[in-house]
């Protein structure tokens, strides 16, 4: 039986199958998913890259506010932004009533299939990524409550967080 109240959240690098994780991972739970990017996108009635036209400190402004008003949804698996680790009090709001997986995915399988059309942050350089890695790794192992090592199988993660559930009785 499913604890009542609580969120799954998922941090990580930008194409670490977040939002794919988390739509199939809502859906085997019964959950509702919300995915913050797309959340960020309806509320402001512009695309992530416009944002960012006016700066990523803008984006971070809209982010903390997205997840401000997330934290206090239930029953909800939650794909942040890569950066939301960036701001202490982000994951604190998500820690409130959520469980945070760290999606660990090798950069260099990111790297190889990522499509940077969509990610201003790595508009000008694919490579800028590493850098990104560099900076946010030990934020992602610090403040996830579990860390989940992912490869290419989508379905794979999504059972490994299932199991996590199951183990410690949130299932």
């Amino acid at each position: 039986m499913r604890q009542k109240g609580i969120n799954i959240v998922l941090i990580g690098m930008p194409g670490s199958g977040k939002t794919s994780v988390g739509k199939i991972l809502a859906e085997s739970l019964n959950m509702d998913f919300c995915d913050v990017d797309e959340y960020i996108e309806k509320k402001s009635g512009k695309t992530i890259p416009e944002i960012f036209k006016d700066g990523e400190k803008h984006f971070r402004t809209l982010e903390r506010a997205a997840i401000e008003e997330l934290s206090q949804r239930t029953n909800t698996v939650i794909a942040t932004g890569g950066g939301v680790v960036l701001f202490r009090q982000n994951i604190e709001n998500l820690k409130r009533k959520g469980l945070v997986f760290f999606i660990n995915r090798p950069i260099d399988d990111i790297v190889n299939d990522i499509d940077i059309s969509n990610r201003p942050l790595l508009a000008n350089d694919v490579n800028r990524i590493y850098q990104l890695f560099r900076e946010r790794y030990e934020l992602y192992k610090k403040y996830s409550d579990f860390e989940v090592k992912s490869q290419n199988e989508i379905m794979d993660t999504v059972k490994k967080i299932i199991k996590i559930l199951e183990d410690r009785n949130y299932l």
